[in-house]
C-alpha cells in the first residue's frame, strides 16, 4: 500500500546529510530570508524515540513547573471570579486555536521529508500560511466575546492573550522544520525558556502590586515571543528559511488536510467544550474549580505530545516503504504510552486528595474528584493520539472527523445532562466517557492498517498488574508513612515489576529503551549535530 507524498526523502536523509549542508551552503541572505547565513553548528539531533520524547517531556515538565507555580500565585492574588475569567479566556483560545493548526503539519511534514533541499522553501510557505490563519483565529476569538454577553474585562483579556494565536501559529510552523530534522532538544529549550520568562514577569507583576487579569495575560504573550525568537536563533545555522506567500500551494494543502482540519476542530471542541458549557450552565467560580483539574491533566498531557512528535516523522517516513520498521515504531510508541498513561493515571488517583489542597490550598479541596476524572480522561487520550497519527501516516483520514463528530455530540449531550446536576464533577464524567468512546472507535480503524497488528497484549497485561500492585502498596503505605513516601515507593514498585516481568522481553525496561531507537535512522558516526545540550548564553 503506497503513501501520498512519497519519494526518496526521509529522516534518514536528513540525518546523513545535515552536516554536509551546514558546511557547504554559503552566500548572502536572499530577499525574504528570516534566518541568518548557515554555519557549521546545528541543533543536536535526537537519536531514539525515548531520547526525543524524553527531551520534550523534560522541557514540558519544566514548563509545567513554572506554569503551576504561576497559577498558584495567580489563584492567590486574583478573586475567584477573576481566576475564572482568565481560565475561561485561555480555554476559549485553546478551542479557537484549532484554526491555527488544522492538522496541516501532518500533511506538510510528508512534503518536507520528501524534499530535502527545498525544505526551507516548503516550511517558509507553511509559516506564511499559519501566520495568516492565526490572524483569522484571533478575529474569531474577539468576535466571540464581543458579540457574546461577556464583560469588558473578558473582552480585553481575550484581545491581549489572543495575540498568542498569531505568534504561536507562525512559531510552530518554524517548529515543523525542527520536528522533521529531529531537533527536539531545541524545541524543549524553547518552550521552557518561554515559560520561565512568563513566570518571571508574573512574579514581577505581583511584587509591584499590579496583579490583574490583563497583566497576567500580557505575561502569556511574552512566553510566545521568547519561544519563537529562540527557534529562530537556534535554527539559524540549519539553512535558509524563506517566508513565502503562495496561495496556490496553500489551497492544495488546505484541501488535502480538510478531513484532518475538520477532525481537529471537533477534537478540540469536545475536549475543551466542558469549560465553556460550565461557564454557561454554571458559574465562573465553578470554572475556576474545574480548571484546577486541567492543570494536572495538562501536566501528563505533555507525554503523548512528546512521544507522538518523533513517532509521527518515523511513521510517515516508513509507511509503504518498510513494514517492519512501521510496526516496530507503532509497538514501541504504544508501550511507552501505555506505561506512562497507566502509571501516571493510577499514581495521581492515589495522591489527588492530598496533592490538590497542598498546591491550591483547602479553598480548592472540592476540585479533587473532577481533577481525578480529567487525568483519567487525559490518560485515555494518550492512545487516541497514537491511533490518530497511525491513521494519518497510512493516509486514512476519513474516520477521524467522523469519530470526532461523534465525540462532540456525545460530550454535549452528557454535559447538558450532568452539569446542571453535578456541576464540575459531571463535566469530568462526561470527559471520561467521551474519550473512551472516541479512543475505541479510532482503535478499530487503526487495527485495519497494515503493520499495526499484533498489539503487545501480554505486555499490556503486565502494565495493568504492576499498576494494581502499585495502588495497593501506596494505599497500604499511607497508613504508616507520609503519603508522598508511600506514593514514591509505589512508583518504584511499579517500575521494578515491569522490569522483573520483562515487559518487552528479556532485559525488561532496558530492552524497551533499546528497542525505541529511531528505527535505524541514525547511524553511528553521523555527527549531524554538534550543539551542546545547554541553552545558548
Amino acid at each position: 500500500m503506497g503513501r501520498r507524498g512519497g519519494g526518496s526523502g526521509s529522516p534518514d536523509r536528513w540525518l546523513r546529510s545535515a552536516s554536509e549542508r551546514s558546511s557547504t551552503r554559503s552566500g548572502s541572505p536572499q530577499e525574504g530570508e528570516i534566518t541568518s547565513q548557515p554555519a557549521a553548528r546545528t541543533p543536536r539531533t535526537s537519536r531514539s524515540l525515548l531520547t526525543g520524547a524524553g527531551a520534550l517531556v523534560v522541557g514540558r515538565y519544566g514548563v509545567a513547573a513554572f506554569g503551576w507555580l504561576g497559577s498558584i500565585l495567580m489563584v492567590r492574588y486574583l478573586t475567584d471570579s477573576e481566576w475564572g475569567e482568565l481560565s475561561f479566556v485561555l480555554s476559549l483560545l485553546s478551542i479557537v486555536g484549532f484554526i491555527s493548526d488544522l492538522k496541516l503539519s501532518r500533511v506538510v511534514l510528508a512534503e518536507v521529508l520528501a524534499d530535502e533541499e527545498g525544505a526551507g522553501e516548503v516550511v517558509g510557505s507553511y509559516v506564511g500560511l499559519r501566520g495568516a490563519i492565526g490572524l483569522v483565529a484571533y478575529a474569531i476569538a474577539l468576535a466571540w466575546v464581543t458579540i457574546g454577553d461577556y464583560s469588558g474585562h473578558v473582552v480585553l483579556t481575550t484581545a491581549i492573550a489572543g495575540l498568542n494565536l498569531v505568534i504561536l501559529s507562525a512559531g510552530w510552523g518554524i517548529g515543523l522544520l525542527f520536528q522533521a530534522r529531529l531537533w527536539l532538544r531545541s524545541i524543549a529549550w524553547g518552550i521552557f525558556l518561554g515559560q520561565a520568562a512568563q513566570f518571571a514577569v508574573t512574579v514581577a507583576i505581583i511584587l509591584l502590586g499590579r496583579s490583574s487579569v490583563a497583566a497576567f495575560a500580557w505575561a502569556t504573550v511574552l512566553n510566545s515571543v521568547v519561544f519563537v525568537v529562540f527557534l529562530l536563533v537556534a535554527g539559524r545555522h540549519g539553512g535558509p528559511l524563506r517566508l513565502r506567500v503562495e496561495p496556490v500551494k496553500w489551497g492544495l494543502w488546505l484541501k488535502e488536510a480538510a478531513p484532518l482540519a475538520l477532525g481537529s476542530a471537533l477534537d478540540t471542541i469536545y475536549f475543551r467544550l466542558d469549560i465553556v458549557m460550565l461557564s454557561i450552565l454554571g458559574s465562573f467560580a465553578a470554572v475556576g474549580v474545574y480548571s484546577v483539574g486541567y492543570k494536572f491533566s495538562d501536566l501528563i498531557g505533555a507525554i503523548p505530545s512528546a512521544v507522538i512528535t518523533p513517532a509521527a516523522a518515523l511513521l510517515i517516513a516508513h509507511w509503504g516503504k518498510d513494514d517492519e520498521a512501521f510496526h516496530r515504531t507503532v509497538r514501541q510508541a504504544y508501550l511507552i504510552l501505555c506505561v506512562a498513561a497507566v502509571g501516571a493515571g493510577v499514581g495521581f488517583f492515589m495522591a489527588a486528595d492530598r496533592l490538590v489542597p497542598l498546591l491550591y490550598t483547602q479553598r480548592f479541596d472540592s476540585a479533587t474528584t473532577s481533577a481525578r476524572l480529567l487525568v483519567v480522561g487525559q490518560a485515555i487520550h494518550f492512545f487516541t493520539a497514537l491511533w490518530f497519527i497511525v491513521l494519518v501516516a497510512a493516509d486514512r483520514r476519513r474516520l477521524y472527523p467522523i469519530t470526532m463528530l461523534l465525540g462532540v455530540v456525545l460530550n454535549v449531550g452528557l454535559n447538558l445532562f450532568l452539569i446542571p446536576r453535578y456541576s464540575y464533577n459531571g463535566a469530568g464524567w462526561a470527559t471520561v466517557v467521551t474519550e473512551t468512546v472516541v479512543s475505541v472507535v479510532l482503535l478499530s480503524g487503526a487495527l485495519r492498517v497494515d503493520g499495526v497488528r499484533p498489539l503487545p497484549i501480554a505486555a499490556t497485561g503486565k502494565v495493568v498488574v504492576a499498576a494494581a500492585v502499585m495502588a495497593g502498596v501506596a494505599a497500604a503505605g499511607r497508613l504508616i508513612v507520609p503519603w508522598w513516601i508511600a506514593l514514591t515507593v509505589g512508583g518504584l514498585v511499579f517500575l521494578g515489576l515491569l522490569h522483573v516481568m520483562n515487559i518487552d522481553g528479556p532485559g525488561g525496561l532496558r530492552a524497551l529503551a533499546r528497542e525505541a531507537r529511531m528505527g535505524g535512522l541514525v547511524r553511528r558516526g553521523d555527527d549531524v549535530a554538534e550543539g551542546s545540550d545547554a541553552p545558548p548564553a
